[in-house]
């Protein structure tokens, strides 16, 4: 048991060093609330563009994952529910679990093992992680309508899914800009 806490202790650390730099007070992803989220272009594991910009006027939720992590493997059943529900989508919710760092065979097989369906935009070189500020994962953002972090979570706890998910209701209930709810 000792051995596993040091290897997740290093693999930790060695996500701080990757992403950038190592996690300083105010200088990580909640620092971002308030703000407009850094545009960024990705490839999702099915070869499509995802573009953050392109998705204005709707709430964007992005976790920021990988396989070997396991809070983000306890994490990723409800970034599927949240994916899979039609009444949120339809109300205007995206869902981009964007993976950090991985080779695309390695979360293809992850994710067919599991039955996840979501949209998977692959942050191999780690450069939205880093606009992003991540140091820890997962790392769940929601965007607003309007381009605007209305919320970060770092880490998955007990109560987790159900904060996410008020924070992502919260910010459909807002109507996009130039229109009234």
């Amino acid at each position: 048991m000792n051995t596993r806490r040091w290897i997740f202790a290093v693999a930790f650390v060695a996500l701080g060093f990757v992403t950038g730099r190592l996690a300083r007070a105010g200088d990580d992803t909640t620092a971002l609330e308030g703000k407009p989220a850094p545009d960024f272009t990705l490839k999702t594991l099915d070869g499509k563009d995802a573009k953050l910009s392109d998705q204005k006027g709707s709430v964007v939720l992005m976790d920021f994952w990988a396989t070997w992590c396991p809070p983000c493997r306890k994490s990723l059943p409800h970034v599927q529910e949240l994916s899979a529900d039609k009444e949120l989508a339809a109300k205007g919710l995206k869902v981009w679990a964007i993976n950090a760092h991985e080779e695309a065979n390695k979360v293809t097989t992850f994710t067919k093992q599991n039955n996840y369906t979501f949209s998977i935009p692959m942050d191999v070189k780690g450069e939205t992680m880093k606009d992003y500020m991540v140091h820890g994962i997962p790392t769940t953002v929601i965007v607003g309508r309007d381009g605007t972090i209305r919320k970060v979570f770092v880490g998955y706890g007990d109560d987790s899914a159900e904060k996410v998910k008020k924070a992502v209701e919260e910010a459909l209930a807002v109507a996009a800009p130039g229109k009234t709810s």
